[in-house]
């Protein structure tokens, strides 16, 4: 691993997915001048554009948070790729399962009331050595395990840890930060600790009942209801990406009682200038469970969308008998509104597994 460029480390502060490094306008606490967010830095790591990528760029353009991406040395959104590489571990974690939830400097003054200079996100299961957690210092309230998905910190603190790391690319980096953080010693050199009460990370493997949504001001946020926090970066690890979806349809701005959806309008095609025969091929698919409030006038408003009726097919799978009836009318009324329709009845006994399969 390469040693941190000098103007970097003379820099403050690095976050785990993020590395948030602040330079000399940023002060302390005890100063009389407030928290700079001037040379905030956000770095992270990506392999691909995918849709959990596109949601954190999203919630950080909309903190005006700035972030040094390296997506895998093939496409670099930023000439700070020396850092990513220097500040991180090969085993780094990714930005895919991460949403901002809160302002830089609301994360800056939260990261001074630690008063540590390395703080790491916490959680309730151990990973990936049960044997160590009788080395864990006792907590009295809150999540007593490191997670290395998140965290914020000096960068020369962080720099000196980083450096040592003598594994290889694919070993666990949780397991090294995790081994430093429970030797006293280097707990106490580096000032580390670990964000227990979910102040600044929210980790939601283990903790799903304790988050909630907050609506507030024409936004949204999570609320710790256990900590009764506000967590302001939101991590869904291990196997909690459906509700970090969930509450990415909210926060911070997806949507909101005061003005309904506000990324709706986002990545738009025009279509406008096409003849009919040039739209895009597009299949509906219906799944009904279950009995179904207002099937019929659902059903009614798919046949007045306005798309081309040679351009679109729609494929219905319905399990429950009580419907059957209301699928009969829609295909009466309604078989050359589309340029094929495909219906799956109850007799035909699918799993629900299966009948997604056959829409596909």
């Amino acid at each position: 691993m390469g040693k941190v460029p000098r103007d970097i480390q003379r820099m403050g502060l690095l976050v785990g997915i993020f590395c948030i490094l602040l330079g000399p306008s940023w002060v302390s606490a005890s100063s009389p001048k407030p928290v700079s967010t001037d040379n905030l830095l956000v770095i992270t790591v990506a392999t691909k554009e995918t849709e959990g990528y596109k949601r954190f760029i999203r919630t950080a353009k909309y903190f005006n948070y700035t972030v040094k991406f390296d997506i895998c040395h093939s496409l670099v959104l930023s000439p700070a790729n020396d850092v990513i590489d220097a500040l991180l571990p090969p085993s780094c974690p990714y930005s895919y399962d991460v949403i901002f939830a809160g302002s830089p400097l609301e994360l800056l003054k939260k990261f001074i009331l630690f008063n540590h200079k390395v703080v790491f996100a916490a959680e309730g299961f151990i990973w990936p050595d049960e044997a160590l957690a009788d080395k864990y210092p006792p907590v009295r309230n809150g999540k007593r395990y490191l997670n290395s998905g998140g965290f914020i910190g000096y960068a020369p603190v962080i720099n000196d840890i980083v450096q040592q790391w003598k594994f290889k690319d694919d070993d666990d980096d949780q397991l090294f930060y995790t081994k430093i953080y429970l030797s006293p010693k280097l707990r106490e050199k580096y000032k580390m600790t670990l964000d227990h009460q979910s102040t600044i990370f929210q980790n939601l493997n283990g903790a799903l009942d304790e988050v909630v949504i907050k609506f507030e001001k024409g936004k949204a946020r999570i609320r710790n209801i256990a900590q009764d926090t506000l967590p302001v970066i939101i991590h869904g690890n291990g196997p909690t990406k459906l509700q970090l979806n969930y509450l990415g349809n909210y926060i911070p701005n997806a949507w909101n009682h005061e003005t309904g959806c506000g990324i709706c309008d986002e990545d738009l095609l025009d279509l406008t200038q096409l003849q009919d025969e040039d739209y895009p091929q597009v299949l509906i698919a219906v799944f009904i469970l279950q009995p179904t409030p207002f099937l019929p006038e659902f059903l009614e408003r798919l046949a007045a969308l306005e798309y081309p009726l040679e351009q679109r097919s729609l494929f219905i799978y319905n399990k429950e008998v009580y419907h059957e009836k209301h699928i009969q009318t829609f295909w009466e009324e309604h078989q050359e509104d589309f340029y094929s329709i495909k219906i799956v009845g109850p007799e035909e006994e699918l799993t629900e597994g299966e009948a997604r399969d056959m829409g596909m």
